[in-house]
């Protein structure tokens, strides 16, 4: 039952050699709703301490044999966290000194009021059960930061196999390799101004929106001819191929959308679902434009890449078919900074001379 002054209950372990005042102070106590066990030397209160888990320790201190001052030494490395108050018949200022100075919570002279005793114990029982639930906040928010950094970690490796992923389908053609970093760099130009993209997850997006090329025949993917109708229905098969290949590995909408939707067209006449119009998410239709500007300018197995000027025309042509008239809008206004990354992606690299010897 609750304590009779309306403070919560705990279990306590009175110690003390004189057999009358453990049978008073267990009545008393357990009046006030405590649960009370006693014991009259440091031998039986460590016996109970042994069976049981207390609140607090209630013990005197002169007793039979080991003090109450060899006790709290006990409780103290036996069962960390338990209250401890000692009661004393001297007003002995060295044992309080030492008490003290060993963590007892409260020392009470003798003879005491019942009253009083109450009133110190329920304060002690009080800031043990704060000590206890602070150390609980500790527990559970280092328990989250390890959870947290595992997360983190685990995050990182799954990047990185989706990474080898797409760099292992790049490295399938040598004709697209480079085809991800670039088309994620056109597309993070036209997204600064559409706005509204989530600029981090559109960016891993744009890294791994072929991851399933993986799944297409090389001898499809490097035919230096047009393919064939069969052919051409293996390749329309990477997004979804894609998809599933990431949906376990990465929980993001808008990464999956991605993958998924990136040749879907304006018009309907995409695929793999034939969305059409703003059902098409607008990170996959701002990446489609991306992706089709790389397509069109760079060198294929079965053909060359046309010019600069020719492809930007295609793109504003097939606005409204092909093309959210919007993003080509936005398009439009983002190509200096666009042909800007062309001009870097374009350049030929020059190595490094080799170190003189000697």
């Amino acid at each position: 039952m609750p304590a009779t002054n309306g403070a919560l209950p705990g279990r306590i372990l009175v110690v003390d050699d004189e057999a009358n005042i453990c049978r008073l102070l267990e009545r008393f106590l357990g009046r006030c709703g405590h649960l009370v066990e006693t014991a009259g030397s440091v031998p039986e209160a460590l016996d109970a301490l042994a069976r049981d888990r207390f609140d607090l320790v209630l013990t005197d201190l002169r007793l039979p044999g080991p003090s109450g001052l060899d006790l709290l030494v006990e409780v103290r490395a036996r069962a960390p966290g338990t209250r401890m108050i000692l009661m004393s018949a001297h007003a002995d200022i060295g044992a309080a000194a030492t008490a003290i100075d060993r963590g007892v919570d409260q020392l009470i002279i003798k003879p005491f009021e019942l009253e009083e005793l109450r009133s110190r114990l329920d304060a002690s029982l009080a800031r043990g059960r704060a000590e206890r639930e602070a150390e609980r906040e500790r527990e559970r928010e280092l328990l989250e930061a390890r959870l947290r950094q595992r997360e983190t970690e685990s995050k990182i490796w799954v990047l990185r196999a989706a990474h080898a992923l797409a760099a292992a389908v790049e490295a399938k053609d040598q004709y697209t390799a480079g085809h991800a970093t670039r088309v994620t760099a056109y597309s993070l130009r036209i997204a600064e101004v559409i706005g509204g993209i989530d600029v981090l997850r559109f960016r891993l997006a744009g890294d791994l929106h072929d991851v399933g090329k993986i799944g297409v025949p090389d001898q499809v993917l490097n035919k230096p001819g047009r393919l064939t109708a069969a052919e051409f229905d293996l390749v329309k098969k990477h997004p979804e191929i894609g998809a599933r290949i990431l949906e376990p590995l990465i929980d993001d909408p808008l990464v999956i959308g991605v993958v998924r939707w990136h040749h879907e067209r304006w018009d309907g006449r995409g695929y793999p679902d034939g969305l059409a119009g703003d059902a098409i998410p607008l990170p996959a239709r701002v990446l489609a434009v991306a992706d089709t500007l790389d397509a069109m300018s760079s060198t294929r197995a079965y053909r060359s890449g046309m010019a600069w000027d020719d492809v930007l025309a295609e793109i504003q042509r097939c606005a409204g078919t092909q093309f959210d008239p919007r993003v080509v809008e936005a398009f439009t206004q983002a190509l200096p900074g666009i042909r800007a990354c062309y001009d870097d992606f374009m350049r030929p690299v020059v190595p490094l001379p080799l170190p003189v010897a000697g």
